[in-house]
């Protein structure tokens, strides 16, 4: 049997990086692990074929028996178009994936079959049923699987070539109870971990198929601390024996930098960027999120502690909360300013189904459209210390002074600066000198004189006062020309919504 599984085109944000793809040479910063984990859960005797919308077209002519989608929410339109096209060429079409699990009732009426929750255990009974012709319309797994029976995703079949970086996932699951948060909801407040062992294995098949960049998609790496020290321990042995050949990069909840021993470990690992749900800054509008973790010591504080272990941070920030009023936008500002975060994806709250945020503003009328799933343009959420212009307006005002030039050289630079020696030196590579002529040109011969100034200014005075760190400053001039320039088309759609609700009886969104 031909099974054909689609992961749909990511729509654009400040996450996806589409704008430099070209000076790294790349087609898409990382692949979705979905499609190579259900790949891996087939018996071998079937036909697989991958295909990822991000890197190559939709073969709509397939003759494979079975078509498999996944999406996120904010794929919901795409993953309908998908399998509608497919229906009507009379294909068996299936579904699953975070859009399946949070929105069910949006793709019942375009697949034959959807998968509810994870599916390790659901998908190769549905793979038995359907050979007997007993299959059902729907799989729902409500037992959490162990990880320890989830295999290595068949990264052997996607285009490995085309992404900047590889992935692989240690764990499912967090701890905490952040009332926006959806991962709790499908994954559950205890985190499920992979085995050191199944890890390396996954990190060996990454170094084998030419990878430099790993990213460990887990939302809370450190869900498990000690689970999680365990696996560094491991990883660390490994890059030594290797010759450091991976850069890793995950997701934390802030409480690293109150553990130096994990810090440590992960240094030594050779984890380099942590992406840290920071939200806010104001302690109202944590409390409000049951975002407790963040409330434990000063965040400014905290994010210094993990830059300087040598570990850059990205930050996730929200604005939007009740205890939200015009003065928010300023202090975000000011914070990542002060905290020297050069990349943070600050965001408008957004209302995802089933989660507690969600079910509590449905119950005080307060959700203005369906959740669309991208916080970056739309909010479904009727603020309620503030108007929603001016929501859209102050989110507006933040985005051009957070990405403007001097703003984010600041920020750069603090990072930068605040870089201890590293432990290892390494050359560059001819990867590396192949990406700097690219950003040389993109950057500079090639680029308007603001960007021209902000990249030679940030390589220059690198180079004279941190030369270790010159890959962060290249790095770094060539993120804001994809953050800058989002930032800009944002911006755009911000002002006309803005409007929008300003207008006599003017909606931006459409009403539930």
């Amino acid at each position: 049997m031909k099974i054909y599984l689609i992961t749909p085109k990511n729509p654009e944000s400040f996450w996806t990086l589409d704008r430099i793809l070209p000076s790294l040479g790349k087609k898409c910063i990382f692949p979705n692990l979905s499609m190579p984990t259900v790949a891996a859960l087939t018996p071998r005797e079937h036909e697989i074929v991958l295909c990822d919308e991000n890197v190559e077209s939709v073969d709509f002519d397939t003759d494979a028996d079975i078509v498999g989608v996944t999406g996120y929410v904010v794929h919901a339109e795409r993953v309908i178009d998908i399998l509608s096209r497919f229906r009507r060429r009379g294909k068996f079409v299936v579904a699953g994936g975070p859009l399946a699990t949070l929105c069910p009732e949006r793709l019942r009426a375009h697949a034959d079959v959807l998968f509810v929750n994870e599916a390790e255990y659901t998908w190769p009974r549905f793979l038995k049923e359907y050979a007997a012709g007993t299959w059902q319309a729907e799989y729902r797994q409500e037992e959490k699987p162990d990880l320890k029976d989830s295999p290595a995703p068949r990264l052997d079949l996607i285009k490995a070539g085309k992404y900047r970086t590889l992935t692989l996932q240690f764990a499912r699951g967090c701890p905490y109870q952040c009332e926006f948060c959806d991962i709790i909801v499908m994954y559950g407040r205890k985190p499920r971990t992979k085995s050191p062992a199944q890890i390396l294995a996954e990190v060996e098949q990454i170094r084998l198929l030419g990878a430099s960049n790993a990213f460990v998609v887990d939302d809370n790496f450190i869900g498990n601390k000690g689970e999680a020290a365990a696996l560094l321990r491991v990883l660390a042995q490994w890059q030594e024996v290797h010759g450091y050949p991976l850069e890793f990069m995950t997701e934390v909840s802030i409480n690293l930098s109150q553990d130096p021993e994990l810090l440590k470990l992960m240094r030594r690992a050779n984890f380099t960027t942590v992406f840290v749900g920071i939200e806010s800054p104001r302690a109202q509008s944590l409390q409000e999120a049951h975002k407790t973790q963040n409330l434990r010591q000063s965040l400014v504080e905290s994010v210094r502690s993990i830059q300087a272990a040598g570990i850059e941070v990205m930050a996730g920030m929200i604005v939007g909360f009740d205890g939200d009023d015009a003065a928010i936008f300023d202090e975000q500002f000011r914070f990542l300013q002060d905290a020297g975060i050069p990349v943070a994806m600050a965001g408008m709250l957004n209302a995802i189904p089933k989660t507690p945020l969600y079910e509590r503003l449905k119950r005080a009328g307060r959700l203005a459209a369906e959740s669309v799933g991208d916080q970056f343009v739309f909010t479904n959420v009727i603020p309620k210390g503030m108007s929603r212009a001016e929501l859209y307006e102050g989110y507006r005002r933040l985005l051009r002074r957070l990405y403007g030039y001097r703003n984010y050289r600041r920020r750069a630079m603090r990072f930068i600066l605040a870089h201890s020696r590293p432990e290892r030196l390494s050359l560059p590579s001819r990867k590396d000198l192949g990406i700097c002529l690219r950003v040389f040109w993109n950057c500079v011969l090639n680029a308007a004189p603001r960007r021209a100034w902000l990249t030679v200014s940030l390589v220059a005075e690198t180079a004279l006062r941190r030369p270790w760190a010159l890959r962060r400053a290249v790095t770094f001039a060539l993120l804001h020309k994809h953050l800058y320039e989002y930032m800009s088309e944002t911006s755009r759609q911000l002002k006309v919504a803005a409007r929008g609700f300003k207008a006599p009886g003017g909606c931006a969104a459409p009403s539930v």
